[in-house]
């Protein structure tokens, strides 16, 4: 049994219409990592580097880690994430920052978000 996380990542990377570089702003990675793990047999990759794609794609690194093992592709459960993309780069961003800044911005989104709703 041979794994390749790259390959399990990729499918699920398009699963979401997610590009490479989108994946990698949303992990905080580089596109040239992002990249040489999708299209390489290299699998070195640390489970801090994997997590954070994991975390990016609204999955877990087990669950990665399990659907890579395999022998054949098997069309695995749909846990295909619709949130657009730029909601999730403002959340990628959000939990870059403390929890009080981030509450913070979330008001101050709110109270701007409700003023552009008005018209």
């Amino acid at each position: 049994m041979s794994i390749n996380l790259g390959k399990e990542i990729c499918r699920r990377r398009r699963e979401q219409k997610l590009t490479q570089e989108d994946l990698a702003e949303l992990s905080d990675l580089s596109v040239n990592f992002i990249s040489r793990l999708e299209r390489t047999k290299n699998q070195n990759i640390s489970i801090q580097k994997l997590d954070s794609i994991a975390r990016a794609l609204n999955t877990t690194t087990p669950d990665i880690i399990m659907n890579a093992y395999r022998f054949k592709e098997v069309k695995v459960e749909n846990h295909q994430d619709n949130t657009p993309v730029f909601i999730k780069k403002v959340l990628n961003e959000l939990r870059k920052m403390s929890p009080d800044k981030a509450e913070r911005v979330c008001k101050s989104f709110i109270i701007l978000a409700k003023e552009i709703n008005k018209d």
